[in-house]
């Protein structure tokens, strides 16, 4: 959490620990914790997310846009919310 925001991070790892066990509870403890980590306007976007939903819209980025990648983050720091802006969602 990164001050009361939900990491996406947080939610790859929730994920990553159902994809990688097959007991139902481990699975469901994880999913558990990871949507109650949640604040109200994260709620949305983070279930989107843990369920495999695109919310965004295509936006149109091509292979080409992709030769040149900048470096990694140090750290993880993107909230949900920050990659699930009002901006970039399709319209409902």
């Amino acid at each position: 959490m990164e001050d009361g925001r939900v990491l996406l991070s947080d939610l790859v790892a929730a994920s990553d620990t159902v994809r990688s066990t097959a007991a139902r509870r481990a699975k469901t403890v994880a999913l558990a914790g990871a949507l109650r980590a949640l604040t109200p306007d994260e709620v949305t976007a983070g279930a989107a997310f843990l369920s495999g939903e695109a919310r965004q819209r295509p936006l149109g980025v091509g292979w080409a846009a992709l030769k040149e990648l900048p470096p990694p983050a140090g750290a993880p720091g993107l909230t949900v919310g920050e990659v699930d802006p009002p901006s970039i969602r399709s319209p409902s």
